[in-house]
């Protein structure tokens, strides 16, 4: 009975056969996402900046944003930022942006616009090379450098 038993079960169980899973949709990624950024400032050496907002891809390679930049600066520098960020390749990009924020000069606070236009070029994984152009009433800056990802 028992040789019997287990024969019955080696012959059904041998029939036993695992169902493929459905394939996954097609559907692409989303085109919103949220980022965070920072940069050391151009201004001293112990001064940095960060960049958090909300992202929209319009095309494949073009992304507008809208978000907000708080820095180490006592005075002024926080304040809304609005931009378009294109991806030419892989490794090279290009961002412009609008940032207004407030500044206080002689105890008066006045409203401020500055624009940005920025270019990174990624040379390793872990190593790129950028450029900026940055623009305000009172000054332009241009800034060079490497900078290094962890």
């Amino acid at each position: 009975m028992k040789i019997l038993f287990s024969l019955i079960m080696l012959t059904f169980s041998s029939y036993v056969v695992a169902s493929p899973l459905p394939p996954l949709s097609n559907a692409t990624s989303s085109p919103h996402r949220l980022f965070v950024t920072s940069e050391q400032g151009s201004n001293q050496f112990d001064s940095w900046k960060v960049d958090t907002g909300y992202s929209y891809s319009l095309f494949d390679n073009i992304d507008l944003y809208v978000g907000t930049r708080i820095n180490n600066a006592d005075s002024d520098g926080n304040g809304l930022l609005s931009g378009v960020s294109y991806q030419l390749t892989n490794r090279v990009s290009v961002k412009s942006s609008l940032h207004s924020y407030s500044e206080v000069v002689n105890d008066t606070k006045s409203g401020a616009l500055s624009a940005e236009v920025s270019s990174r070029m990624k040379l390793t994984e872990n190593i790129d090379l950028h450029a900026t152009l940055d623009y305000q009433e009172w000054q332009q800056g241009i800034e060079l450098g490497f900078g290094f990802r962890f």
